[in-house]
């Protein structure tokens, strides 16, 4: 309570700062119009137009609320005039009544130890963590701390790693109107504290720094914190103090990159090239990390109506790069039913496409949702890549909720015809049910686009014939609910031809055609089970002849017969009475 009336205290001392008006016509005669264009760009972060002189650092316009400029401007423009010579260091006489007490409580160094004592304390064992009251008290600068704070921050113990940031934080935040020169002091001390203090992370203390680092670039103009975002990208995964402390330092800048959104492109991209030899890393959390850093890297590259691109990375590019790497997951050698000698080691390129792929699919799963089917579906159920098998399932089902435009669909199922005809029938399993949920999420865009209903109809054909049997009967299960949601009507011309299969003859000797015949004949029969299973609710003009056929296949051999129960079509009629 008596750190929020301190910094409530302050807060209400805090001098007013001098604002200017902009006009947004001025500054981009385009108007509305999203996206990065001419008329924004100045805002972005560039390494080549650091202000890193008094004269540069006054004679930027600065935008704090980092969303203002990319869809539209307000139409009262406020800004804060860096121009404006702000009093740094009020004499003692001047200050009043309320100032003066403040300044003599945090001038003496007997309370201001007390004071650092008393923050670095554990209060909670293994439940402390970042508080945003103390940040508060500390948006002012106090050259008395320095002494403390190095000290705290040598200290791996939580409570004082916890206390560095909370300081930190406030500082940085508190900065916001100062002078250059002011700011410029304050950050030669500041980055060799927090290079000490990162080196010194712990698994109670990440979270913290994560938070320091994301709470201080909230809501401020990248551009005014170029020397953090440059220390941050010091080579995060330079492997010095282990993977631990490589996901660590991801962690933070991903913090503190997340708050800027499009407005540090140059950044995302250096940092993008800097990550994309590494996605093969060894350790898995730091795969992890570089997976969920990947999402804020390509998070503004969204296609959505009269957007302009973005000058951020894009993941078209990227993923074209990483399919090329992903190639040997794919070859019939590695996935042919997913069958692996006993002794056989993998290659090199294998292993390293293997470590590629966990990478990816952290980035799909937090992402929910790229267009990017390929390389995912043959491990999807792969028993030798179990790390990975429920990371690829997962990736599956969310990028298949996904919502699909008109112009996306036609790529999507050439993706699904290629693995429909994959040597791989998990791979080809996969496609029934990704296509199930497909179908669901994007029904009525689909309907629209006749010949897309078309490919789907002959794919799930193409598979009710497939020669795995597991494959056979998912598409059956598809077949039913594409029937039941009427999303192709059983016509008389499909009817005859899942009649004509299901008479294919089988020959009395074994052999390949035999089992080319009985795939044939089970097809057809599944046909027109699923037909059946497809109208629980009413009896459709077809059915009675469909039942009459189905009757002619219950001493057919297995495993036809099994699937012609004339009890269970009555079982569900009486359920669904």
């Amino acid at each position: 309570v008596a750190i929020s009336a301190v910094a409530g205290i302050l807060k209400q001392l805090k001098w007013p700062r001098k604002k200017v008006a902009m006009k947004p016509s001025e500054i981009d005669p385009e108007g509305i119009c999203v996206g990065d264009r001419e008329g924004n760009h100045w805002l972005q972060y560039e390494s080549t137009n650091f202000p890193l002189s008094q004269e540069l650092w006054d004679s930027l316009h600065y935008v704090e609320k980092t969303h203002w400029g990319y869809y539209s401007w307000p139409r009262e423009m406020m800004i804060y005039a860096a121009s404006e010579k702000p009093q740094d260091d009020l004499p003692y006489e001047e200050m009043s009544e309320g100032e003066k007490i403040i300044f003599e409580y945090f001038s003496d160094p007997d309370f201001v130890e007390q004071l650092m004592e008393f923050l670095s304390l554990e209060e909670r064992k293994g439940k402390d963590s970042f508080n945003p009251r103390r940040f508060c008290l500390f948006k002012v600068f106090l050259p008395i701390l320095w002494p403390h704070l190095d000290q705290l921050a040598s200290d791996p113990y939580e409570s004082s790693q916890r206390c560095v940031c909370e300081i930190t934080a406030g500082l940085i935040r508190g900065s916001k109107h100062w002078s250059f020169s002011k700011v410029d002091r304050l950050w030669q001390l500041l980055c060799p504290l927090i290079r000490t203090a990162l080196n010194n992370i712990t698994v109670e203390t990440y979270t913290d720094w994560g938070t320091c680092i994301a709470t201080a670039c909230e809501g401020r103009d990248p551009r005014k914190l170029h020397w953090l975002f440059e220390l941050l990208m010091e080579s995060p995964l330079s492997g010095e103090g282990g993977s631990f402390r490589d996901a660590s330092l991801l962690y933070v800048l991903q913090g503190g990159l997340a708050q800027q959104q499009w407005r540090v492109s140059e950044l995302l991209h250096r940092l993008l090239a800097y990550l994309e030899p590494k996605l093969t890393q060894v350790y898995k959390n730091v795969r992890e990390c570089i997976g969920s850093v990947l999402t804020y890297i390509f998070m503004i590259d969204v296609a959505l109506p009269h957007t302009r691109p973005t000058s951020s990375p894009h993941v078209a590019e990227f993923v074209t790069r990483d399919l090329e790497q992903l190639k040997p997951l794919t070859s019939e050698s590695e996935i042919h039913n997913h069958i692996h000698e006993e002794n056989t080691q993998e290659t090199d390129e294998c292993t390293q496409a293997v470590k590629l792929l966990k990478t990816v699919l952290k980035w799909l799963m937090a992402s929910a949702g790229r267009t990017f089917t390929t390389p995912i579906a043959p491990v999807e159920t792969d028993e030798s890549y179990d790390e990975m098998k429920q990371d690829a399932r997962t990736c599956l089902s969310l990028m298949s909720q996904g919502l699909l435009y008109p112009e996306h669909i036609p790529l999507v199922l050439a993706a699904l015809e290629e693995m429909a005809s994959s040597r791989s029938w998990h791979a080809r399993f996969s496609v029934l049910t990704f296509l199930q949920i497909m179908v669901f999420y994007n029904l009525f865009t689909l309907l629209s686009l006749p010949a897309e209903v078309l490919r789907i109809q002959k794919m799930v054909m193409q598979l009710l014939l497939d020669e795995q049997l597991e494959v056979r009967d998912m598409a059956s299960t598809t077949f039913s609910g594409l029937l039941q949601c009427q999303f192709f009507p059983l016509d008389s011309s499909l009817q005859r031809q899942l009649q004509t299969l299901s008479q294919t003859c089988l020959p009395k000797a074994r052999g390949e055609l035999a089992s080319t015949d009985l795939v044939r004949r089970h097809a057809g029969v599944l046909g027109l089970s699923a037909c059946i299973l497809s109208s629980p609710y009413d009896v459709p003009h077809w059915m009675p002849q469909i039942l009459m056929d189905l009757s002619n296949h219950l001493n057919d051999p297995q495993p036809i017969e099994v699937c012609v129960h004339i009890n269970s079509y009555i079982n569900i009629y009486l359920k669904t009475a």
